[in-house]
């Protein structure tokens, strides 16, 4: 399931991220990637190891935290790793999936990644962040301060930029469930526990969502 997240940061957390931003060299993003990916991957970025990522996480985790529609798909339990990605004209990342074991030196499994755009969707052409169905692709191309989250597995890749400058937090974290499906089945069950939660007389069905959606993640949460 693709998840698009609107406003997820406030325009004061956009600022202070771009300022943080500002005072921090690029490096070349090849760096981080595998070896069959060089010559996939043609961006720069601020890897997570940078210092000045612990400020921008916080800021992140602290909007992503209160993102209901995030928590409930995601089911977050721990951050894999996050970073800065910049892409200039000519620059894209080629189709692929994400790595699905991150950080150092405590290896993390990685479950749902995440991409909070940080440039207006009107200063740079381009950069579309692409997803393949199998029989063609799905684009998403967001306003700053919005986000999109889908699962790490999903083949995905950003589109060639043309002009002007794409500037975003990437970042992937370990669910407590496993499973994609799993997690979208637990998605629906507590949007459907909210719609009903404001309808009268639904008392019953509440609670049967309610048991189903807690015993679902019981069985399939890996805390």
């Amino acid at each position: 399931m693709i998840l698009t997240l609107q406003e997820l940061i406030t325009p004061d957390e956009l600022a202070l991220i771009r300022q943080k931003i500002a005072t921090v060299a690029f490096t070349d993003g090849r760096a981080t990637a595998g070896e069959l990916l060089h010559k996939a991957k043609n961006n720069q970025q601020i890897p997570g190891s940078h210092p000045v990522m612990k400020d921008i996480a916080h800021v992140v985790m602290q909007a992503l935290g209160r993102c209901d529609p995030f928590m409930s798909l995601a089911q977050p339990r721990r951050l894999a790793t996050m970073l800065v990605s910049r892409y200039e004209p000519g620059m894209a990342y080629g189709l692929h999936v994400d790595a699905p074991i991150m950080g150092e030196p405590n290896h993390v499994r990685s479950d749902v990644s995440f991409t909070l755009f940080l440039s207006d969707p009107d200063s740079y052409d381009g950069g579309e962040l692409a997803f393949d169905s199998g029989s063609g692709e799905t684009a998403f191309k967001l306003p700053a301060r919005s986000a999109i989250c889908y699962p790490t597995g999903q083949l995905h890749r950003v589109r060639p930029v043309e002009r002007g400058e794409r500037l975003a937090v990437v970042g992937w974290v370990q669910s407590l469930v496993r499973e994609p499906a799993i997690r979208e089945l637990l998605h629906d069950l507590s949007e459907a526990r909210e719609l009903l939660a404001g309808q009268e007389g639904s008392g019953r069905a509440l609670e049967l969502i309610n048991k189903s959606y807690n015993n679902l993640l019981r069985r399939n949460a890996e805390p």
